[in-house]
């Protein structure tokens, strides 16, 4: 990531008739942040946003009805090993240069399962050319004080047969793991079947309806604190999506992403953000992407991951 630099502090001397020179100190203005954007292809932009305190995000922001390029979930050898559905596990980086891709950042949750071929199990829905190939049926959590007990959906990202990104409640029908339903609610009720043709799931859900929501707590998805956050947002117009967002974030909770996200399509595009939600964050959050034919890193953790989402340039 690019920073800005720390405001300065400016020394003044003055020389007084009849009085001992001296030093005055004027403190500086301090100096914006320095946005950096970097064209990686006609329509695709990496932007580098320092937040403060040495930290801030980095973001692939795509423009979908003007870009060469469609987003893609990456795996392989995805097979199924002593019950567990598992994965051949590359950084974001490998996954970048293996796929001659744009851009990649880490996908959706994994498991602690890693076999000696660095195979690792997934977590939560997966669904690669119109198969669900991990199933993901809603939940049942035990409640808490302020949490009802009962079922419950994650979020999970999509694209569907154009590319069109989608954001959702969603998990496999019980008995039919190759329908997905989208819910209204993280414990609320089946609304209609999800058509995509590609989805990872993860969560929690930070905006839907152009609303900031943030439901953590009722996807049983708590992280307080500021840490490493990987995310993808859209924002709509006439009707469709019209600019894609995945970024990663040095040090954020849920609450302060959501609101950035909101703030970030009017300031940039002039629209408002339909929809958001977090991929797996902690260590796991990485982003790399390709400038001039070079890959580059503006986090880079050395973490395995099963699946990545990685942008790949359209002939």
């Amino acid at each position: 990531m690019h920073f800005a630099a720390a405001s300065g502090t400016l020394f003044l001397c003055l020389s007084l008739t009849g009085c001992t020179p001296r030093a005055t100190i004027v403190k500086a203005a301090p100096s914006p942040p320095l946005v950096s954007d970097e064209l990686l292809a006609p329509g695709v932009i990496h932007r580098a946003i320092p937040t403060g305190d040495s930290s801030g995000i980095d973001v692939i922001d795509d423009d979908l009805t003007t870009s060469r390029a469609r987003w893609t979930i990456q795996t392989k050898g995805v097979a199924q090993v002593n019950g567990r559905i598992v994965g051949q596990s590359y950084t974001p980086r490998e996954w970048l240069t293996r796929t001659h891709g744009l851009a990649g950042v880490n996908g959706g949750y994994f498991g602690q399962y890693e076999d000696a071929q660095g195979r690792k199990d997934f977590v939560g829905l997966l669904v690669q050319r119109g198969k669900v190939r991990h199933a993901a049926p809603p939940l049942t959590g035990q409640g808490s004080p302020t949490i009802p007990r009962g079922r419950y959906i994650r979020s999970a990202f999509g694209l569907t047969v154009g590319g069109q990104p989608s954001i959702a409640w969603a998990a496999t029908r019980p008995g039919k793991p190759q329908v997905i339903d989208v819910y209204d609610s993280p414990m609320g009720r089946p609304r209609s079947a999800w058509r995509i043709t590609e989805a990872v799931g993860c969560g929690p859900m930070l905006i839907a309806g152009g609303r900031a929501v943030v439901t953590d707590s009722r996807e049983r998805l708590v992280s307080p604190g500021l840490r490493p956050r990987t995310f993808v947002a859209y924002d709509r117009q006439n009707g469709r999506p019209r600019h894609l967002i995945v970024g990663t974030v040095s040090a954020s909770d849920f609450p302060r992403l959501a609101k950035w996200i909101a703030a970030y399509f009017p300031r940039y595009h002039q629209t408002r953000a339909e929809a958001a939600m977090c991929l797996d964050g902690g260590a796991s959050t990485q982003m790399s992407y390709t400038l001039h034919g070079t890959p580059q890193s503006p986090r880079e953790t050395g973490v395995t991951v099963p699946d990545a989402l990685v942008l790949l340039p359209t002939r």
